[in-house]
């Protein structure tokens, strides 16, 4: 039997993609905004998606250029508008959407803000709705509401267990899901969090906030790093937090082990999570993976071949801390 995900990578420029394309991607996804437009709602106020201002295209020659290439290369595209949005702000969500939809190679969108699928299914968008991880989805329930509202895709959310996620894509083979594979994790959940969903530091001293250049102010996550990593002995005390663990799976957690149990269902994809740089690396540790259920017959065996990849790659050593979905 023939065990296939699709390997669902993210990009920001086009001297990447032909990598990608050999390590083992499928698909890929992306934001894109005019530069014009972040002067006006600033990408780091999460505005037009979640993904950080320097993770995104903002000139349309060159977005297009990628689009073209990746199309040659046989990888659907994804454009991410995942931010929530209000009701002054529709009329360019929906006029950037149509723009970039209009591109042969853009297979669809990722959203989350409901009023936006709503105006989607008005207009009848034709192409795929992907529902993203900030929809929050915990069960077979929310995945029918998001498909009455036109969702393809569902990405199910990185706090669901094995068993959650087999239940839920076993009750609707039709729809198709996404799950997290390898990349940075978080503890917070996605559609409830309020900090700053973005990886860089803001200044403060700008008319416009840029996200990418100056140390004055860190975002939400990275403060709560930064607090554990300077008052270990105290979370360790009083809470049996393994600083150095929890730290670590910031940075670095993977789904490789569970793929065994997921092995069977055809209607998965694997989501490397990137934003500003496109890790052929990950992309090549997670397609070893999938290419090995096809030979190896037991969990066990299949969990120490998954650790010797991660080491052979110098990702990390598996402490088997750092996983999705646990």
């Amino acid at each position: 039997m023939k065990y296939h995900f699709n390997i669902t990578s993210g990009f920001n420029n086009i001297n990447v993609i032909e990598a990608l394309k050999k390590a083992g991607a499928t698909e890929l996804y992306t934001g894109f905004f005019e530069e014009s437009v972040n002067k006006k709602y600033p990408i780091a106020f999460n505005i037009l998606n979640r993904r950080g201002e320097d993770a995104n295209f903002t000139n349309w020659q060159e977005f297009k250029k990628a689009i073209t290439l990746a199309e040659k290369l046989q990888l659907p595209v994804y454009v991410t508008f995942n931010g929530l949005y209000v009701q002054k702000q529709y009329k360019l969500i929906l006029d950037t959407i149509n723009k970039v939809s209009s591109l042969k190679g853009i297979k669809g969108i990722i959203v989350n803000d409901i009023a936006l699928l709503l105006l989607l299914k008005e207009n009848k968008y034709k192409k795929d709705i992907v529902i993203s991880t900030g929809g929050s989805i915990f069960n077979r329930h929310t995945v029918a509401f998001y498909k009455s509202l036109g969702a393809k895709r569902i990405i199910l959310d990185r706090q669901l267990s094995i068993k959650d996620i087999l239940e839920i894509v076993s009750y609707d083979k039709t729809m198709q899901y996404e799950i997290f594979a390898f990349g940075g994790s978080c503890f917070f959940i996605d559609g409830f969090c309020s900090f700053f969903h973005c990886s860089e530091n803001l200044d403060y001293n700008q008319k416009i906030v840029n996200t990418y250049n100056v140390n004055m102010c860190e975002t939400g996550c990275h403060l709560i790093e930064q607090n554990i990593s300077k008052f270990s002995k105290y979370y360790k005390k009083k809470y049996n937090l393994d600083a150095d663990n929890f730290l670590s799976s910031m940075k670095h957690s993977c789904n490789l082990c569970n793929l065994y149990e997921l092995k069977k269902n055809k209607n998965l994809s694997l989501k490397i999570v990137n934003r500003k740089k496109s890790s052929i690396s990950f992309v090549e540790v997670v397609e070893s993976a999938v290419n090995a259920l096809e030979t190896i017959k037991s969990k066990k065996e299949y969990i120490k071949y998954c650790k010797r990849i991660l080491e052979g790659k110098k990702l990390f050593k598996c402490n088997e801390t750092q996983c999705f979905y646990k």
